[in-house]
């Protein structure tokens, strides 16, 4: 089975499903790679049915014969009895476990926070610690969780979680250097994000944005551009 899809038309559920099986036209299969280059976790789970796909192939090729005569006549029909038994056990253990992965796709695609909302939060989060008023007065906070980055002289005095979707959360670090000025780190849960060890930087008026993701989660340190310990903050974060 083929599909006569005009090539520049839409990415359907239909294509992937093709695509996998290896019978999409030649033209379509190029722009649905060209379209999953721009989707990482698409192309992931993409890639994911086309294993699926070859496992099931695999499982339903058989090599056995059937000896020569009357007895071995019936032992390779009873051979090939039991193939066809522990195949159907093998295929619906596959579809089982495709369709655990698909739900638990869709549910650490809700549960991840994306780098926009990330940044978006720890723009908030300057503003509200702004209004606050940390001061060298404010005291220091212990908390396990937390980086400790008193070796470069930033102290923590706030921690707050932030949930901005139903199954989503930010943790929020609130640290101030010497002069008393904020720095602020988030982190979040993103399974699905490629790993980036290295931090980007983002500057939005005087704020400076310094992001990255690994082990699983994503994570910004916000303050002010000229902020002491800003830098070192990420530079220290990113190496452990």
């Amino acid at each position: 089975m083929t599909t006569d899809t005009p090539s520049d038309s839409p990415i359907s559920e239909a294509d992937i499903q093709a695509y996998a099986d290896g019978t999409l036209m030649p033209e379509r299969a190029e722009f649905l790679r060209a379209y999953l280059s721009k989707d990482p976790a698409e192309a992931r789970r993409v890639a994911f049915y086309g294993r699926l796909n070859a496992q099931v192939q695999a499982a339903f090729q058989t090599t056995d014969e059937p000896a020569p005569g009357r007895a071995g006549a019936w032992r390779g029909t009873f051979g090939r009895i039991g193939a066809t038994r522990r195949t159907r056990k093998l295929v619906n253990t596959l579809a089982a476990l495709a369709l655990t992965l698909a739900v638990a796709s869709g549910w650490l695609a809700t549960a991840q926070v994306s780098a926009q909302s990330l940044n978006n939060a720890a723009v908030m989060a300057l503003a509200e610690t702004a209004a606050a008023g940390f001061s060298a007065a404010s005291p220091t906070r212990a908390d396990l969780d937390a980086p400790n980055l008193a070796s470069i002289g930033l102290r923590l005095v706030d921690r707050k979680m932030l949930s901005p979707g139903p199954l989503q959360r930010i943790d929020e670090f609130v640290y101030l250097n010497g002069d008393n000025e904020t720095v602020v780190l988030l982190s979040a849960w993103a399974p699905l994000a490629p790993a980036q060890p290295q931090c980007s930087a983002r500057r939005i008026g005087d704020i400076r944005l310094l992001f990255w993701s690994a082990r699983l989660k994503r994570f910004v340190v916000a303050g002010d551009a000229r902020a002491h310990g800003l830098m070192r903050a990420a530079d220290s974060l990113t190496t452990r």
